[in-house]
């Protein structure tokens, strides 16, 4: 498939989408967001363990939530933010997000992130949330590349990347202004074709073209 073929592919997908895509794995779900979540994310975004390593303080207000969830829905409008609510896949209550954010059909990449409640980690869960959001990316929208940044000393999200079989590319100094302190941005990197073989390690079989 040429470039361009491959750009007008993931451009094509994406327009076809008539709401966020149902990606589903033994334990938890992604799907979309519902009014009824808004509580979630003011819970999720305004716990400062879960807001240490981001680029921004946590929330303090619930409109906050409101508006972010006003910003997931014009993002997918726009068709260059998958923003998912995790979702138990027991009761369907939020306990989290998983995000493929600046897709970029031209260049066939987007960046990758994830967040759980603090109560869900520990468990595999955002590695399992992860998996689900980085095959999409790869396997259904066609994506060539999946990026990540994370805070240095933020190791359990590094770990659960590195797992996964992303590379660390590089270090961006002091990028991110934050109440705790100004912060660096460790940038991680991830190819289709390691996805593949890591899905192949791991017993997936592909069918033959």
């Amino acid at each position: 498939m040429t470039m361009h073929a491959s750009m007008q592919c993931i451009k094509d997908k994406l327009a076809t989408l008539s709401d966020f895509p149902v990606l589903e794995s033994d334990c938890i779900r992604l799907r979309g967001i519902r009014d009824a979540d808004h509580d979630g994310l003011f819970t999720l975004f305004s716990d400062p363990q879960v807001m240490r390593y981001w680029s921004r303080g946590p929330m303090t207000d619930r409109q906050e939530a409101v508006d972010y969830a006003t910003g997931i829905l014009d993002g997918f409008a726009r068709r260059d933010l998958l923003n998912w609510i995790v979702a138990d896949t027991g009761n369907d209550r939020m306990i989290g997000t998983a995000t493929l954010y600046e897709i970029n059909a031209q260049h066939a990449r987007a960046g990758l992130g994830y967040a759980l409640m603090p109560e869900h980690w520990g468990k595999g869960l955002a590695k399992e949330a992860a998996t689900l959001a980085i095959s999409y990316g790869f396997l259904a929208l066609g994506l060539h590349r999946i990026e990540a940044d994370t805070e240095p000393n933020n190791l359990r999200s590094n770990r659960v990347l590195e797992r996964l079989g992303f590379q660390r590319e590089g270090l961006l100094r002091e990028r991110f202004f934050h109440p705790d302190g100004i912060q660096d941005s460790l940038i991680f990197g991830l190819l289709r074709s390691e996805w593949i073989a890591y899905l192949q390690r791991q017993g997936y079989r592909f069918d033959a073209d």
